[in-house]
């Protein structure tokens, strides 16, 4: 058996119109090479693809058997965020032996170290450009090609698949029913191949070796996870600071309200927030739309379903209504705030209408 692993390391960035990081990774990959033409004969629709670095690899092993990985880091500059590849490729093993391989401790170990150095080169290089604050929220995911056919490949690894969708070194001790709803969650384009989706990672059994666009598929949906995940955060960060401010300026009384520009600043971040969460949000359902064909559609839908995004949406859908509202009190204490100004002033017209009346009729 053979195919190829690959571990994904997905970090949040700031968000720009563009950047690169040529001057520290020179070989680009050329996807104009790539024939889209395993899920339907028409063109891809256009989602934005990102900059794909092809870096130095390495070596590893198991078993006394040498493992050579090769490393690409994939950026993306429209949602923010890049991903880090460490790429195995599989040649004359069993499904034991991969089962071995994912959850060897020193191997697990070996890659995320291999990782982390290429995480280091290449937020130096990002932050050349700009001030970079990431999160310190993260995705890692694995996937798993693997060239045979569906009926082979379940065969020799039904008892294994299950474990690595999940993470689990010992799928046969987990209930059958629980294996058969992680099972569940997969697609197959013809009758020959199959391909599942599970949280910590998926599989996929094709002959066809041309699987770009579908790990494309699996690194969007790790992304926007991570973005949902980061956003759900600061929301929360949020409305908790802003609840405390909100209390504050309700203690302040007349006195500290006129005089203090609390009301505006909080007013300004509010809506500041408010527009990068509905941004956000609004950027993943145009990638969804961008799937086009009925295949990567269905592909993402899997995705989407095994990581809940549509339930983290809806959630921060509702934290941007709340968000809302509080921005819509705070503009009415600013509105009152004018309007206590206005009629400072007018009073003080008024009194100095009156007092400048007075002083002509004292002058006469």
């Amino acid at each position: 058996m053979d195919g190829e692993f690959i571990k994904m390391y997905i970090y949040d960035i700031p968000e720009r119109a563009s950047y690169e990081i040529k001057d520290l990774f020179k070989n680009s990959e050329d996807f104009s090479k790539y024939e889209y033409n395993t899920p339907t004969p028409e063109e891809l629709p256009t989602f934005t693809l990102p900059q794909v670095y092809n870096l130095k690899g390495g070596e590893f092993a198991i078993e006394d058997k040498p493992m050579k990985y090769k490393v690409q880091v994939a950026l993306y500059t429209v949602g923010g965020a890049y991903s880090i590849r460490i790429r195995v490729p599989i040649e004359n093993i069993d499904f034991q032996f991969l089962a071995r391989f994912s959850f060897d401790k020193n191997v697990v170990k070996e890659v995320d170290q291999a990782a982390e150095k290429i995480k280091k080169k290449v937020d130096a290089e990002l932050e050349k450009q700009f001030s970079l604050s990431t999160s310190k929220m993260s995705e890692v995911y694995e996937f798993y090609f693997i060239n045979s056919t569906k009926g082979e490949a379940l065969k020799a690894g039904k008892n294994v698949i299950p474990g690595l969708l999940i993470d689990e070194p010992n799928p046969q001790a987990l209930d059958p029913s629980y294996i058969e709803y992680v099972l569940s969650k997969s697609i197959s384009y013809n009758t020959d191949d199959i391909f599942y989706v599970g949280w910590e990672g998926a599989v996929l059994i094709d002959r066809l070796k041309n699987f770009d666009y579908e790990l494309l598929v699996a690194e969007i949906a790790n992304i926007q996870l991570l973005k949902l995940r980061v956003y759900k955060a600061k929301t929360s960060e949020i409305l908790k600071k802003t609840s405390n401010a909100v209390a504050e300026l309700d203690s302040m009384g007349f006195a500290g309200r006129l005089f203090s520009n609390k009301a505006e600043r909080l007013n300004s971040e509010l809506g500041r927030f408010e527009d990068d969460l509905r941004e956000m949000l609004n950027r993943i359902e145009n990638t969804v739309f961008s799937m086009g064909e009925w295949y990567l559609s269905r592909l993402y839908n899997l995705f989407a379903s095994a990581f809940r995004l549509n339930e983290l949406k809806e959630s921060l859908i509702m934290d941007s209504e709340t968000i809302e509202k509080r921005k819509s009190f705070v503009e009415e204490i600013i509105s009152a705030k004018r309007n206590d100004i206005l009629e400072l002033v007018i009073i003080f017209l008024i009194i100095a209408e009156i007092i400048i009346e007075a002083l002509y009729l004292y002058a006469k």
